[in-house]
């Protein structure tokens, strides 16, 4: 299979859950009393907000928990604004991760996108589609990250 990449197209690997200052990955860098360094899920968000205020185009993938694992069958399932955080299992392959990154290259419509992603079992028997087919799918939707919602971007000097 011959793939062509285009410039100026970024793809960046963020994390679901940016939109809640309460998650605990926001905590990480910080004393008991809440001070410090942390807020790592928050300066994701704005580090988002300033590639999409940036003119490039972007893919920008929000997976969940990240498995290793070598091989993947699970159904992938896309979402966007903390969506897939209100279910019980939040997780992906690396791999299938990786996947996604390649497709947004190759299968978006030539528009930017920022979305969530998980997997789930597929059906006993079930075909699974591949990252390209699942991408493709979602972009039809023309669904994208509302980036109103999170952290504001403070002023540049």
């Amino acid at each position: 299979r011959r793939v062509l990449f285009r410039s100026k197209h970024v793809v960046l690997i963020s994390s679901m859950g940016v939109l809640d200052p309460d998650n605990f990955l926001n905590s990480i860098g910080k004393d008991k009393n809440g001070d410090g360094h942390g807020d790592i899920l928050l300066w994701k968000r704005r580090a988002e907000k300033y590639l999409c205020l940036s003119g490039l185009r972007y893919s920008i993938i929000h997976p969940g928990g990240l498995m290793d694992t070598d091989e993947s069958k699970m159904k992938l399932v896309l979402d966007v604004d903390d969506n897939l955080m209100r279910r019980e299992k939040k997780s992906i392959a690396r791999g299938d991760v990786a996947e996604l990154a390649i497709a947004s290259l190759t299968a978006d419509d030539g528009r930017s996108v920022s979305f969530d992603c998980v997997g789930e079992e597929a059906e006993e028997g079930a075909a699974v589609p591949s990252a390209d087919d699942t991408l493709r799918e979602f972009l039809l939707s023309g669904r994208t990250a509302d980036y109103t919602l999170g952290p504001s971007l403070p002023s540049l000097p």
